[in-house]
């Protein structure tokens, strides 16, 4: 199955500021943004995502989780669930492990990989990454939490650009190699 990592990004390469927050992304909004978001979830069998991602969803859902397919939070610690009846699942481990979890998960449909930037180099590292979609935004921050926190010779090919609204374009990369493949 295809794990893709569908993130938005600064210009220069962050996916949140110093302090961890994503204010500067929010300012956008998100209705110019929805008909490409909607496509790209409709392609999305499951979920993974790290416990930074799991819990600011929780604190800004309003009691309500936001995705109806199965989800993987990566963490080693005990974490609520977010809502009764919502299909998640909290893992740790090797990466190849929850991989074949998802890939069992997610059916005939794609793994989108969250946030964050770390759970992304993980799968990256593993061998276990796709395909890149990466929304940048027309701003720079200077500093924060990189998009893609890699370790080793990370290879893509870009297969599309759309122009989105506000100054934004989205790009899709095709992982073609890494350092050790």
């Amino acid at each position: 199955m295809t794990n893709q990592y569908y993130v938005a990004s600064s210009l220069d390469g962050f996916i949140a500021d110093s302090d961890n927050r994503i204010d500067w992304l929010l300012r956008f909004g998100t209705a110019d943004f929805d008909d490409a978001y909607q496509r790209f979830l409709a392609g999305v069998g499951a979920i993974v995502m790290g416990s930074r991602t799991y819990e600011f969803l929780l604190s800004e859902g309003g009691g309500e989780w936001p995705y109806s397919v199965p989800t993987v939070v990566l963490t080693h610690r005990d974490l609520p669930v977010a809502v009764a009846g919502a299909d998640i699942r909290f893992l740790s481990g090797d990466i190849d492990a929850v991989a074949a979890e998802l890939d069992a998960l997610s059916g005939d449909r794609a793994v989108w990989v969250v946030g964050g930037g770390d759970v992304a180099a993980q799968f990256a590292a593993a061998g276990r990454l796709h395909t890149v979609i990466v929304t940048m935004m027309p701003v720079v921050l200077g500093s924060g939490i990189r998009v893609l926190p890699v370790t080793e010779l990370l290879e893509l090919e870009l297969v599309s650009s759309l122009p989105l609204p506000q100054g934004a374009v989205e790009f899709t990369y095709t992982v073609t190699g890494s350092r050790d493949s």
